[in-house]
């Protein structure tokens, strides 16, 4: 009698190449987990940084002072006049003064809008100015130098010796924005603050 010929795998080779794929996993996902975390600072930096351009160019093209204002409401038009500020808000919105206490409302973004979080409490953001970066109409900050802070509710930034690299934005007297990461100390790398 012929014997069979065998197709596919043995138990054995299953188990085996499972076990290789667990640990190839258990290797990964710490790492991944990193990734993770540090694509979700970086998509607040740039959500915060682009709205402060916004601010700067809408202040440029209306020849107008135009902030940009931090808060934990919803940017939506009708509380535009009365909008509280947060300088650890997760939204933003931009906003023209059109007479005392009267603002015309420009654009508001949420804050997890495309950073890939379900709530704000994996990022914090901190802002020097009280919740408020105003530009006047020359593209100048108003508000003088501000900086943000956009660090992990966490605290494991780099500079903390933690494995997330924590992010600045920083808006000088003149307008000029940057994103820039606080744990680079060489002055000739463009990265750092």
């Amino acid at each position: 009698m012929l014997g069979r010929k065998h197709t596919g795998f043995s138990l054995v080779e299953l188990i085996v190449g499972l076990a290789i794929l667990g640990l190839l996993l258990a290797l990964g996902v710490p790492q991944y987990a990193t990734f993770i975390a540090n694509s979700r600072l970086r998509a607040t930096a740039e959500g915060v940084a682009n709205g402060l351009n916004l601010a700067r160019a809408e202040a440029v093209k209306r020849n107008a002072r135009v902030e940009l204002v931090l808060t934990n409401e919803e940017p939506i038009e009708a509380l535009v006049n009365a909008l509280p500020t947060d300088s650890a808000g997760y939204n933003w919105v931009v906003r023209q003064q059109v007479g005392v206490g009267n603002y015309s409302f420009i654009e508001g973004k949420v804050g997890a809008e495309g950073s890939g979080k379900t709530d704000g409490s994996s990022v914090v953001i901190a802002s020097s100015s009280g919740g408020i970066v105003a530009f006047n109409g020359f593209g100048a900050s108003a508000s003088g130098a501000v900086s943000f802070q956009i660090t992990s509710a966490a605290g494991l930034c780099a500079a903390a010796g933690g494995p997330l690299r924590c992010l600045n934005i920083n808006v000088s007297p003149g307008g000029q924005i940057r994103v820039c990461d606080p744990n680079v100390t060489d002055a000739k790398d463009t990265r750092a603050c």
